[in-house]
């Protein structure tokens, strides 16, 4: 019985062993690479903003701002903000996808069990069958079948197919672990924008019900002295103007702080009113700290979630690309059955009622009228697309650090100036009304000097607002704040996604050649990223062995350590990828 069974048994093995090794060497298509990207020397607008270049600390940015309401609700919009679940959830579906794409590279098996009662019609010609000397032969007309079996089937992976539908699964779980960080970021923004929004618009009703109470005392004041004779009707007149003129402020602005806390509820994931009792006592706009460090211009691309996300779906469109030039070629698999048959069931599980089979198959499809060129060609294309818009996003980001750089320095100006102002304003009010009382100068004097002064202090609390609403917006463009801690209070099936949901470990791609931040700094710049990049991530990773459905992190969409920032691939075969035409101004040799 050994005997009989030992050489297909070899063969199997034989062809295994050698289908493995072919694969090793013999994937087809492009390998990942990180497109060049423009990015510059310095940040501008640094004189006197107290923004500087350095190590940066942007992880917990709104801390800075010591306003514990702050902290509180940005602690519970990380909580309890559906966009986030939302986010979060979909780094779970590119999970289970990825299993699914692994799966395939495994031997597959299923069984099946049947009966089946058969019943053959008696009076065919079918039937009229004679032995030699002219009798009938009796042919039984019904029967039973009894069947149950394994059936399996194994894709040798000889030309990567397998292997880069994993490697874009890979991507696309990094690519939605990035989405979520900048939904992180976007979230951090919104809500410190917000709240900031409603001091503002405190400050500013605060201001306005303080100078509504002046301008009625002086309406007071201008009535008394009426009707003692001493002045005209039409100082009286003006003074109820200005009175009413400060009362039609009032509801526009309680509608403007209406608005930012109804948004700061949303955020929150929860309905209009729930930040009322947070935001019940008012309090002043929060100070921006004095010195904030920003890092330097390569970082953005370390940092920006928005930018590592494309760079990942173009890491996945990459493998796309060689998943579509494997259909040129021919796939290997091992196909077998192994079961049982027999017309009694008694019989079913014996030795006579084994059926089996095993052997090599080959499909290749080699009239297809041009169909796979055309999908490797069209993968290029989308590939290209990718390309484009990460350097794009790369400009973007830098576009919106240095908008948020010159609003900050400019705004700090601005607010200084106004400063002064009110100050100034203040004492010609004061000034204005001593005057008033002894005769000296007309009503208007005083109207003309109450009106300047509320709209200066409106100025400053505006101006106030911009200072931090600008900051914050660095913030956001610099892709701070997406290492906040991530748990939904209350929700352990939340809680244990997102344990592990951000903490997919990014491949290290090759440095540009050629790239603006190796040119400004010998080549450092990259290296850098890339080795902080992996600190970064390894301080997550150790809650990933609770997913049993991803392979350990390390490097999910390589081989091996051959694209690493020392070991730079400079093999590349022509016909490998698109570098040799449309990506040539991209690629990295």
């Amino acid at each position: 019985m050994g005997t009989q069974y030992a050489k297909p048994r070899m063969l199997i093995v034989g062809i295994a062993v050698v289908g493995t090794a072919i694969a090793a060497g013999c994937r087809v298509g492009p390998d990942p690479f990180r497109p060049a990207s423009q990015v510059q020397p310095n940040y501008r607008h640094l004189e006197t903003s107290g923004v500087h270049e350095g190590g940066e600390d942007l992880d917990g940015w709104w801390v800075g701002f010591n306003d514990p309401v702050l902290n509180d609700l940005i602690h519970q919009a990380v909580a309890q903000n559906l966009g986030l679940r939302e986010a979060c959830l979909r780094i779970v579906q590119a999970r289970a996808t990825r299993c699914v794409a692994k799966a395939d590279g495994l031997p597959q098996f299923d069984t099946d069990a049947s009966y089946t009662f058969q019943k053959i019609s008696t009076t065919g010609g079918q039937f009229s069958i004679f032995r030699p000397d002219g009798s009938a032969v009796n042919i039984k007309s019904t029967f039973d079948q009894w069947a149950m079996g394994l059936n399996g089937a194994w894709e040798i992976d000889v030309f990567g197919r397998i292997f880069r539908n994993i490697q874009a699964a890979d991507a696309d779980i990094c690519a939605t672990v990035w989405d979520y960080r900048d939904t992180m970021v976007l979230l951090l923004s919104d809500v410190a924008s917000n709240y900031v929004d409603a001091r503002t618009f405190q400050r500013r009703l605060e201001i306005a019900h303080r100078n509504l109470e002046a301008q009625q005392k002086i309406l007071e004041l201008t009535q008394k002295r009426f009707d003692a004779g001493v002045i005209s009707e039409l100082d009286v007149a003006q003074a109820k103007a200005n009175v009413a003129s400060t009362q039609a402020d009032i509801p526009t602005l309680e509608i403007g702080y209406q608005l930012a806390v109804n948004r700061l509820s949303t955020l929150l994931g929860n309905t209009p009113g729930y930040v009322d009792n947070f935001m019940i006592n008012p309090m002043p706009i929060p100070i921006p700290p004095t010195e904030i460090a920003i890092g330097i211009p390569a970082d953005l691309l370390r940092r920006r979630p928005d930018v590592r996300s494309i760079e990942q779906q173009l890491m996945a469109q990459t493998a796309r690309v060689g998943v579509a030039t494997t259909d040129l070629y021919p796939r290997f698999s091992i196909i077998g059955t192994f079961g049982y048959s027999s017309r009694l069931f008694d019989d079913l599980l014996t030795t006579r009622a084994i059926a089996a089979n095993v052997g090599p198959n080959v499909q290749w499809n080699i009239l297809n009228f041009g169909r796979y060129k055309c999908n490797i060609q069209a993968q290029e294309a989308f590939q290209c697309q990718l390309v484009a818009r990460y350097q794009a996003a790369v400009l973007q980001a830098a576009e919106e650090v240095d908008n948020a750089l010159v609003s900050y320095d400019r705004e700090k100006q601005r607010r200084g100036s106004l400063a002064e102002a009110v100050t100034a304003f203040e004492r010609a009010v004061d000034l204005s009304e001593q005057q008033y009382t002894q005769g000296k100068v007309s009503f208007q004097s005083v109207l003309d000097s109450q009106r300047s002064l509320l709209q200066s202090e409106n100025l400053l609390a505006i101006s106030e607002g911009n200072v931090v609403s600008n900051l914050i917006d660095l913030y956001k463009a610099l892709g701070g704040g997406w290492n906040h801690p991530h748990a939904f209070a209350g929700d352990v099936a939340y809680d244990q996604t997102l344990q592990y949901a951000p903490s997919v470990e990014l491949e290290r791609l090759p440095p540009a050649e050629g790239n603006a931040d190796n040119a400004n700094n010998g080549g450092d710049a990259s290296k850098k990223s890339a080795a902080e990049d992996g600190d970064s991530e390894a301080d997550a990773s150790d809650t990933d062995s609770s997913d049993t459905n991803a392979e350990p992190s390390g490097n999910p969409t390589a081989p091996n350590d051959s694209n690493s920032d020392e070991n730079a691939p400079d093999d590349k075969k022509p016909g490998d990828s698109p570098s040799d035409r449309d990506l040539s101004m991209w690629r990295y040799n």
